[in-house]
């Protein structure tokens, strides 16, 4: 798949360029997170300064949380204009109501949270002309939202000349490689209902299938294994049918873990048990390509981690090409500077899931050549 990218001739000095970055990030206390080097303002940063080095004036623009269409104090991106005020040495000046301050070649200013309008959400076009108006050309450098049928995403793209930034490009053609076999498809993460499409997308390239986390505890219950806690809200009976559908599709290929770690007085399982990181270490050893997607295990507990932190490193000892992503998990490995090893490191969760579940993102298909 080839997008369009912008060159020389679409960028010169004084073009002012909307540029589409995804900054929500965490904000506490009216401080923003950053989030390090995998975090997402730094994802932005390289896009950033390229615009700047052809005399660009850019216009930041993001979305942060979900305010529901209305302006709320503690969604302000005032926070997030100042971490990328330190991370630039620049003066990034927080815009609201669309009054762009005065700016010269290479400067930059960021938009109020764009989900305070609600004509965001609904891909309003009136509101994507208003974007629109601000800028000569729009630059999409956020995959994480590209999954986002919204204004600022697809309506505008219909006002303006627009391309794919770098993270972007290099997302669609990281996630659109071939995998090399054997080809182990590995998914965590809480609930089926998120990773049907990685499944039946990707289910029948893989050679193997390992399932952790409450994606896991789901096709045990399908599969009739004794558990030793039941985790309520994953106990419905459609993903428990869905489970037991997928298991007759995949067969063998799937790899359920044989013990888990279980706090009986909350009812929880927590992660999977060393025997299955064991067995889980063995498949991942043997190969070429791993996809990964959600953690083992409940992170947030201390007796939720070891899961996660294993498969982690066997997948740093395996020779295979080792594609990540997800918020939860990319933030929880690099916590423990476990990412640098990873051959990509994705940073749309959401997005990457759409993506390799074989769905047409709206703010891809906007771009494509």
């Amino acid at each position: 798949m080839k997008l369009r990218t912008w060159g020389p001739k679409d960028i010169t000095s004084g073009t002012r360029v909307f540029l589409r970055v995804d900054a929500n990030i965490p904000v506490e206390h009216g401080r923003a997170k950053d989030g390090g080097v995998f975090g997402r303002i730094s994802q932005a940063l390289p896009e950033i300064d390229a615009l700047r080095k052809r005399g660009a004036i850019i216009i930041l623009a993001s979305h942060l949380g979900d305010p529901g269409g209305k302006a709320k104090n503690d969604l302000s991106l005032a926070p997030v204009a100042k971490v990328f005020e330190r991370r630039l040495q620049r003066t990034v000046s927080l815009v609201q109501n669309f009054d762009l301050p005065v700016l010269r070649p290479g400067e930059l200013c960021m938009l109020e949270n764009l989900r305070f309008d609600p004509g965001e959400e609904k891909n309003s076009d009136a509101f994507a002309w208003r974007l629109a108006k601000l800028a000569n050309v729009y630059v999409n450098n956020a995959f994480g939202v590209c999954h986002r049928r919204h204004a600022s995403v697809h309506a505008i793209t219909r006002h303006l000349p627009s391309f794919a930034g770098e993270l972007v490009r290099r997302e669609v053609e990281e996630l659109s490689a071939k995998p090399a076999k054997p080809f182990v498809l590995v998914m965590g993460g809480a609930k089926i209902a998120t990773k049907i499409g990685l499944l039946e997308q990707l289910g029948p390239q893989a050679d193997r299938i390992l399932l952790a986390g409450g994606v896991a505890v789901t096709f045990l219950a399908a599969s009739e294994v004794a558990l030793p806690a039941y985790p309520a809200a994953l106990m419905q009976e459609s993903d428990i049918a869905l489970a037991r559908k997928l298991l007759r599709t995949f067969g063998r290929k799937i790899v359920l873990p044989t013990d888990l770690v279980a706090h009986p007085k909350l009812h929880i399982v927590a992660d999977i048990g060393p025997e299955t990181r064991e067995a889980f270490a063995h498949e991942l050893h043997k190969a070429k390509t791993i996809i990964w997607n959600g953690p083992a295990g409940i992170i947030e507990r201390p007796d939720g981690k070891d899961g996660t932190l294993s498969l982690a490193q066997s997948m740093f000892e395996s020779s295979a090409r080792v594609v990540t992503g997800g918020g939860e998990t990319v933030e929880f490995l690099e916590s423990h500077k476990m990412l640098k090893g990873f051959a990509h490191v994705s940073t749309g969760g959401g997005a990457m899931l759409a993506f390799l579940g074989g769905e047409r993102l709206p703010g891809i298909e906007a771009l494509r050549m």
